[in-house]
């Protein structure tokens, strides 16, 4: 005999999903607390993100590149961006000297 398949409201899968996004939560001790396996729950959170994300994607937005003129030094030497994640806006600004790092930055706080 096959154990049978549970089957979680969307109002109880975002409740746990809300208590995970809440700061020092650990996913496993949500997990437990609600007797879910924690890869169901990492799921869940991973589609959730997914499906979110993809309403947040921005449009290309082409903006005009300053000239090659003596105005070019006025221009800052920052990398300013900002970035809607499920857990708030995230403004940032790197210095354009060190943009591998702040591609690392991005590419770690997107996974």
């Amino acid at each position: 005999m096959q154990p049978t398949r549970r089957y979680y409201s969307k109002s109880f899968k975002a409740q746990v999903i809300q208590e995970c996004g809440q700061p020092g939560a650990s996913i496993a001790s949500i997990a437990l607390g609600h007797s879910l396996n924690e890869n169901l729950v990492h799921k869940w959170i991973r589609v959730h993100t997914q499906k979110n994300s993809t309403a947040l994607q921005p449009a290309f937005v082409p903006l005009p590149l300053p000239s090659a003129g003596a105005n070019s030094q006025a221009t800052s030497s920052n990398i300013c961006v900002e970035i809607q994640h499920p857990l708030g806006i995230v403004k940032v600004n790197w210095p354009t000297d060190n943009t591998a790092a702040c591609a690392t930055f991005l590419r770690d706080l997107l996974r």
